[in-house]
């Protein structure tokens, strides 16, 4: 009578341990990249943040810190761009504006 609940491997190819080894493989794997796409982001983050920073500088030492006040600027208007701020302008010199300010935080 003992032969009749004897244990019997399921048909499953795997044993529990051998499953548990092939698991944590697979996850390590699955985890390598989220850890190299987050580095990239930090040195993105971090060469954006020093990019800015070269700008303000360059920006602080500058001789003509606003547009208006640049000679270059009032004779584009005068001989070709009209007047600022006008349509001709408008499509000439438009640019968009991406805020990055929570990347220096």
């Amino acid at each position: 009578m003992t032969d009749k609940y004897q244990f019997t491997e399921d048909g499953f190819l795997l044993s529990r341990r051998r499953f548990m080894a092939v698991g944590a493989a697979i996850l390590a794997l699955l985890a390598l990249p989220v850890g190299w796409l987050g580095n990239r982001i930090a040195k993105r983050n971090e060469y954006i943040k020093a990019r800015a920073d070269a700008l303000y500088m360059d920006d602080a030492i500058a001789k003509y810190r606003v547009s208006h006040a640049n000679p270059a600027i009032a004779r584009y208007y005068s001989e070709f761009g009209g007047e600022p701020l006008g349509h001709l302008s408008h499509e000439l010199l438009h640019t968009h504006f991406v805020d990055r300010t929570q990347l220096k935080s």
